[in-house]
């Protein structure tokens, strides 16, 4: 198969409303700093899934503010469009891959849970890149994979977990799951920073806009192997992650404090798995 069947495949996902039109218009409207909060409590009202789950979500203790949301309006006024842009998109995007099958997604989402969780923590200790922005881009990078599954499920379930998966993904579809992705995020209308940390957490270097929001889900990937592996991870260390370690000024007390961090996380990532 090559690459250009895949983004043809991609492309034809829309036409099915994969992608769901309130997630649009969500996105639209939390990126125009004029839109007024009444305009973007009518678009959410219009799918009451959506908005019961930005409920649910807001709620938790994922964005803390756990019990003190009751409505969509508070949730506007709590979090601020950012965050209710980031629910939305996870709300939606895991909404369309969560479906069992012959693979274990729950345990795949802990992983992007913990890729997210990492993420975060790395952004607000160590750079100047918003936490909320890479949590968002640790939950979504792997979502190239859920793609293959979906599309090819029969060729792809026995390779999903396996160590050299970035060679099989080429061999078997002329591309990785992390160009997939992109290209999803990308037709998805994602922001861009979103796209380009699916597209790029396995070659960071490549990057080159927000290239810190990349590398710092690349490095939480690789890092969430080392605290947490799973049949589900693939965040292999290379070298371009000790390179960001030094750029970033992380040392090993740093890393040992994320795990400890991580493995207090326990809580949080069950109620995202119950929130699925």
């Amino acid at each position: 198969m090559e690459a250009s069947e895949v983004r043809q495949d991609i492309d034809k996902l829309d036409s099915l409303s994969t992608i769901p039109i309130v997630l649009t218009q969500i996105l639209r409207a939390t990126r125009d700093p004029s839109c007024p909060p009444a305009e973007l409590y009518r678009i959410i009202a219009r799918d009451q899934t959506i908005a019961a789950k930005i409920i649910r979500i807001a709620n938790s203790p994922i964005f803390g503010h756990s019990g003190r949301v009751g409505e969509i309006q508070q949730a506007i006024m709590f979090l601020g469009y950012e965050h209710i842009r980031n629910i939305a998109i996870s709300v939606s995007v895991v909404s369309m891959f969560s479906k069992r099958g012959d693979i274990n997604l729950r345990n795949f989402w802990a992983h992007c849970y913990e890729v997210a969780f990492i993420s975060s923590y790395i952004a607000e200790a160590a750079t100047m890149v918003s936490p909320k922005v890479t949590f968002l881009a640790g939950l979504l990078h792997d979502i190239g994979r859920l793609i293959f599954y979906n599309l090819y499920r029969d060729r792809y379930k026995d390779i999903f977990g396996t160590d050299d998966l970035l060679e099989k993904e080429v061999a078997a579809f002329g591309c990785d799951h992390a160009q997939a992705g992109g290209w999803f995020a990308e037709k998805a209308k994602l922001p861009v920073e979103q796209v380009l940390a699916i597209q790029y957490h396995h070659s960071p270097s490549k990057a080159g806009q927000y290239a810190d929001i990349v590398s710092v889900v690349s490095l939480a990937e690789a890092l969430s192997r080392r605290y947490s592996p799973k049949i589900e991870d693939d965040g292999i260390w290379t070298g371009e992650h000790d390179a960001i370690l030094l750029e970033l000024s992380l040392n090993n007390d740093d890393l040992d404090e994320i795990g400890v961090r991580l493995s207090q996380e326990q809580a949080g990532i069950r109620n995202f798995l119950e929130l699925i």
